[in-house]
C-alpha cells in the first residue's frame, strides 16, 4: 500500500519564469570554460554552499571567471528566486495528497538561494525535504531513491515519485522499485524505453495526484510487500 509520496521540485511544483538558471549561467561562459559546466553544475547541487558568491569563489580559478561573469551569474540565481513561483494547483494538491499520505520532496537543486520554498509555503506544506545539495545524491541516481526510502523508513513498494522528468523522476524511481506518476503536462509522447508493465501512471495535472494513490492504495500491494 502506498505510505508517502514524494514530490519534484523544479517544474513540478514550481517553475522560474525566466526559465533554468543554468541554463541562462552555461551561456554566460565562454566556449573553453562550458567544457566543465556539467562539473561546476553537479558542484553546485551535491555540495552545500553558503551563497552563490561561495560556489563561485571554488570556480573562479578552475574556470578563469572574470569579475563581470560572477557579477552576472550572481545576479541569474537572484532573479530565478524572485521568478520562482507555484503551478496554480499545487497547494491545493499537496493539501489533498496530505489526506492519503505522507508527503516529501525530493530534488536536484543548490543549498543557496531558496528562500522562495518558505514565501510560496513549500516549507509548511512538506515536512520531509530531501535537496540534493544536503544528501549528496542526484536523481536518477540509485541512492537519492534509497537516501528517502531509508529516511522515511519505508520499502519500495510503498512510495510514489510524483514529477515532470522522465529520467530523473520516472526511471529513477521505477529503478528503485517505486510506482512513478509521471507528470506530463504538455502530453509528450511516452519514450519506448521503459518495460510496458512497469509502475507507472501517467498524469497531466498534479489535481490528479491525489486521486491517483487512493486508487493505488485500493487495489495496489500489500503495506508488508518489499516491492
Amino acid at each position: 500500500m502506498v505510505r508517502a509520496v514524494v514530490f519534484d521540485l523544479w517544474n513540478t511544483l514550481v517553475h522560474s519564469r525566466g526559465g533554468d538558471p543554468f541554463r541562462h549561467l552555461h551561456a554566460v561562459l565562454t566556449q573553453s570554460q562550458r567544457a566543465r559546466f556539467q562539473e561546476l553544475k553537479r558542484d553546485a547541487m551535491v555540495q552545500r554552499h553558503a551563497d552563490a558568491h561561495a560556489l563561485l569563489a571554488r570556480w573562479r580559478g578552475p574556470l578563469n571567471l572574470t569579475d563581470e561573469q560572477s557579477d552576472t551569474i550572481t545576479g541569474i540565481f537572484r532573479r530565478a528566486v524572485e521568478d520562482t513561483e507555484c503551478f496554480p494547483e499545487t497547494c491545493e494538491a499537496l493539501e489533498a495528497t496530505r489526506h492519503v499520505a505522507r508527503v516529501a520532496l525530493l530534488s536536484n537543486t543548490q543549498s543557496f538561494d531558496l528562500g522562495f520554498l518558505d514565501r510560496l509555503g513549500i516549507v509548511q506544506a512538506i515536512a520531509h525535504r530531501f535537496l540534493s545539495a544536503e544528501t549528496g545524491f542526484l536523481k536518477p541516481e540509485e541512492n537519492a531513491f534509497a537516501f528517502v526510502q531509508q529516511k522515511l523508513g519505508l520499502f519500495p513498494g510503498q512510495l510514489v515519485m510524483v514529477g515532470d522528468s522522465w529520467n530523473d523522476d520516472v526511471k529513477g524511481a521505477l529503478n528503485a522499485g517505486w510506482t512513478a506518476l509521471w507528470l506530463n503536462r504538455d502530453g509528450k509522447p511516452r519514450p519506448d524505453d521503459l518495460d510496458p508493465d512497469a509502475e507507472l501512471v501517467e498524469i497531466q495535472s498534479l489535481a490528479q495526484v491525489a486521486p491517483a494513490v487512493e486508487r493505488l492504495q485500493a487495489g495496489a500491494r500489500c503495506s508488508t510487500c518489499l516491492g
